[in-house]
């Protein structure tokens, strides 16, 4: 009963599906537009975006009238343009007629003016890294920066080396740095002739260079000496008889003997530490004595009076940054001072520098150049 019922149920849906499909097969008949005699056709209010009319070209009197305009506008803007580039070129008030200098501690504004040249022209047209290049010259600048400001006002800021030894030489002085760079001191600021060591050199015939590397070690001694002594390094001496002495605050000196070879300069270290020995044997603060002879490190003598004399007292003091006129050359050299007397040295039970004596230098590897004041 059940297998008939769905095979009648199935031919019922094979009909209806030949039916649908009759339809849906059959064609179409093709609609047309029929207008009945006398009827009149309107236009369709719906606009055509596939096809767009062109503009109409441009009759040619057109065309030129228009080209003339565009060439009068043109020639009158690049003219506007013109006379307002001239006039800012030639205005007093675009010239330049102030140079300020930042970041100076070691040399005077003066010197960074007279070195970086800035021109009496207008500031659009300044050239700063000419400027620059100018300024970086100078052996005691590191960097310089060269800004315009609006209307004239040139700035340059600068970056400096600093200095490690200030040299004393008849009367004039000379700021050396670790590199070797020197400076006049008529060229650098009071601020920076302070605070730094001084080294009197009294050696007899013309300047003569210093090495780096001892420049380097007696600004270390100087920085190191009131830690450990008590006491300051008031100035360094190189005599006329070649002897180098370290001059101290409380009037006393240590005689260190020649330092112009490599080898005398590499035993400074050893000499300093043989000195740091002797601080409980001596008083280094308030001395009995004069001087403390270290030319031959293991057998330090002691001996004298204690007292700074005249030449180390009068460089201690200030120099007015006055500029001096040069000198006519001469062959005669000038006059030198005698050279002190040495005390007969007080022979001193030997003392060895123990490790811990309080300081510790290390010499510099050696370098060629010399730094001439």
């Amino acid at each position: 009963m059940s297998t008939e019922v769905l095979d009648e149920r199935s031919r019922h849906v094979a009909v209806v599906r030949a039916q649908a499909a009759l339809i849906a097969d059959s064609s179409r008949p093709v609609r047309r537009l029929v207008l009945s005699p006398g009827s009149k056709l309107t236009s369709s209010p719906r606009k055509r975006r596939h096809g767009r009319r062109g503009t109409p070209p441009t009759p040619p009197a057109a065309r030129r009238h228009t080209s003339w305009r565009r060439r009068v506008i043109a020639a009158a803007a690049l003219t506007v343009q013109v006379a307002l580039l001239a006039l800012a070129l030639m205005l007093p008030g675009f010239q330049v007629h102030k140079v300020t200098v930042v970041g100076t501690h070691l040399l005077t504004t003066g010197a960074v003016v007279t070195a970086a040249a800035v021109p009496e022209q207008s500031i659009f047209t300044i050239n700063g890294a000419a400027i620059q290049g100018r300024v970086q010259s100078l052996p005691w600048v590191a960097s310089a920066v060269v800004t315009t400001e609006l209307p004239a006002t040139v700035e340059i800021s600068v970056v400096e080396r600093a200095p490690m030894l200030r040299i004393r030489r008849d009367g004039a002085d000379t700021l050396v740095a670790s590199d070797g760079a020197t400076l006049p001191g008529i060229d650098a600021t009071p601020a920076a002739r302070s605070g730094i060591p001084v080294l009197i050199d009294d050696r007899a015939g013309s300047p003569q260079g210093i090495n780096p590397v001892l420049v380097q070690l007696l600004s270390s001694i100087a920085q190191r000496f009131p830690t450990v002594f008590g006491c300051s390094v008031a100035a360094y001496l190189w005599g006329a008889d070649d002897v180098v002495s370290v001059w101290t605050s409380t009037g006393w000196r240590a005689v260190l003997g020649h330092l112009d070879t490599q080898d005398a300069i590499a035993a400074l270290p050893a000499q300093i530490e043989t000195l740091a020995a002797l601080k409980g044997r001596l008083n280094f603060v308030k001395p009995s004595f004069g001087y403390i002879d270290l030319e031959a490190a293991p057998y330090p003598v002691s001996g004298g009076h204690p007292g700074l004399p005249a030449e180390v007292t009068a460089a201690l003091l200030p120099v007015a940054p006055a500029i001096q006129p040069p000198q006519a050359a001469s062959s005669v050299p000038p006059p030198t001072a005698p050279p002190t007397p040495r005390p007969t040295p007080t022979p001193t039970p030997a003392t060895s520098a123990s490790p811990n004596s309080g300081i510790t230098l290390s010499t510099p590897p050696a370098t060629t150049p010399t730094a001439s004041p």
